[in-house]
């Protein structure tokens, strides 16, 4: 019996999308933060979330990114980073 396995598994899927699955896990806590307490809080979060997926797509190669490696790696670092900046800035903003 062989002992490879197959890549079309939900593990190997898994194991592929680990930055993508690991980004929508916390993203679904900051939802259920602004939820429940505060919403700038959870603007605060996902802003920060944004920040680091940027510094990772700087950092890690584009096979390990897996679905959040859209366009070239300057392009995407550069649009999450501002996104997350932006939204950092209106979530810190007064009367929200």
């Amino acid at each position: 019996m062989s002992t490879h396995r197959s890549p079309f598994t939900l593990r190997a899927a898994l194991a592929r999308q680990r930055v993508l699955v690991t980004a929508l896990v916390l993203l679904t806590g900051c939802i259920g933060i602004g939820a429940l307490h505060s919403a700038s809080l959870a603007g605060q979060l996902v802003a920060a979330l944004l920040i680091v997926l940027a510094i990772l797509r700087l950092a890690l190669p584009t096979a390990q990114m897996g679905a959040l490696a859209v366009r070239s790696r300057g392009v995407d670092a550069s649009v999450m980073a501002v996104i997350g900046v932006a939204l950092a800035v209106l979530s810190t903003s007064p009367n929200l």
